[in-house]
């Protein structure tokens, strides 16, 4: 799974009474690994049936709590916005909120099945040596206590390796890399998919 993670914005006294939280998931900066999210490449259809919110990315956690919340997605210019309602009554959910109040927690990071990708090409503007995921699912997304870089991507410094040195840079022909799991990325693997 690729991961990204971005920041919260300003919380209304309305979204207070909702225990509701805007945040930016992702944007199409270029992040410290080389790798940009196209904003037109998003598909949310899936994260729509099941628009889940965890802590931490906990989605695999046998402790039910760990999904603090739901969420609704959106396009907003170039950046993805997530507009997150967290459960009442649940200690870890109740947790992260008031975190989420008090500016100690603030970031979220998001999981995505990337389906194409690309590197740069030099006569768009784009770093050739930049990888451009231009089409992904959106699987989840968490609230997390820290984000790696400027634009807030997480992702592993080793597992993006794994994509260069396994493929040889195409000359304007498209791969597909899936994702499979919090901070894995396997290519042309289906069996997780």
């Amino acid at each position: 799974m690729i991961v990204r993670q971005a920041v919260i914005r300003a919380i209304t006294d309305e979204m207070k009474e909702k225990r509701q939280a805007e945040f930016v998931i992702s944007t199409e900066a270029v992040d410290t690994y080389n790798t940009v999210f196209k904003v037109d490449g998003w598909d949310f259809e899936r994260y729509s049936r099941t628009p889940v919110v965890s802590y931490n990315h906990s989605t695999w956690s046998s402790d039910p709590d760990m999904i603090i919340g739901t969420s609704e997605v959106r396009v907003e210019g170039s950046e993805i916005i997530a507009l997150l309602t967290l459960e009442e009554g649940n200690p870890v959910a109740d947790k992260v909120w008031r975190k989420i109040q008090n500016g100690s927690l603030n970031m979220a990071s998001i999981g995505a099945n990337v389906l194409e990708w690309r590197y740069g090409d030099f006569s768009k503007g784009e770093n050739p040596d930049v990888i451009y995921f231009i089409r992904q699912e959106l699987l989840e997304w968490s609230v997390v206590p820290v984000g790696s870089n400027p634009d807030a991507l997480k992702r592993s410094v080793e597992n993006l390796e794994e994509i260069r040195t396994s493929l040889k840079k195409p000359e304007g022909e498209k791969k597909e890399v899936r994702a499979i799991a919090a901070w894995e990325v396997k290519v042309n693997e289906n069996k997780y998919c």
